[in-house]
């Protein structure tokens, strides 16, 4: 099977902006239909100038259109075209009310929604709204080099068990070469939620080859 790649721009200076715009040219010649690009609120009008690439946003709100200074929601990114949003990233924390009540609204707009935990515990309970994709990142690897599927094994062993029939689960963390993907596969995840391990790459093009193996 395929890994799913997610890709985080975050707000990296070299990925947002002129410098997003730079990255998605040089991605787009990476012809996968399984990778996702995940990019901050400034860049997802680029989703018109890309239509071939997979873009989906790095957070979303749970309210619709109003009085909501500062909120991005399910409907505005619909409207152009966006059709699926990170939740709860490590960085973007939300309250568990809010996380069931935007997975439920999600669902009912066929809007995909990655969420993202932390631990076990997060898991076993999440996996229960049933969202797209529970992506597993334990805080501490993040931006590290340690890989978490060298790390905690065990821990997505036990997860791919836990969503099994309910969910995908993507892991992250430390995750930098085609081997930290190829163990997540075989230990049962579906794919990786991936950030600095390519966009702080020097060459993010050449990293992203090296991890799918296609061009």
């Amino acid at each position: 099977m395929e890994p799913e790649i997610f890709i985080n721009f975050k707000h990296y200076e070299n990925a947002v902006g002129e410098s997003c715009e730079s990255l998605l040219n040089q991605f787009n010649t990476v012809k996968n239909n399984k990778i996702y690009y995940c990019l901050s609120y400034i860049d997802l009008r680029l989703n018109s100038k890309f239509p071939d690439l997979n873009i989906i946003s790095q957070s979303v709100d749970l309210n619709g259109y109003g009085a909501f200074t500062g909120s991005i929601s399910i409907e505005s990114l619909m409207s152009i075209g966006i059709k699926g949003s990170l939740l709860n990233h490590s960085e973007k924390r939300i309250e568990k009310n809010n996380i069931v009540e935007t997975v439920k609204k999600a669902k009912e707009n066929n809007f995909k929604i990655v969420l993202c935990v932390e631990n076990i515990e997060e898991i076993k309970n999440y996996s229960e709204l049933e969202p797209d994709y529970i992506a597993y990142e334990p805080p501490e690897l993040i931006g590290g080099n340690i890989s978490v599927s060298s790390s905690k094994p065990e821990i997505i062993e036990k997860a791919s068990k836990i969503c099994e029939n309910k969910t995908k689960l993507l892991v992250g963390a430390g995750v930098k070469a085609k081997k930290d993907i190829d163990k997540s596969m075989d230990l049962g995840a579906q794919g990786v939620l991936i950030a600095s391990g390519i966009i702080r790459d020097p060459k993010p093009i050449n990293k992203l080859i090296s991890l799918t193996g296609k061009r």
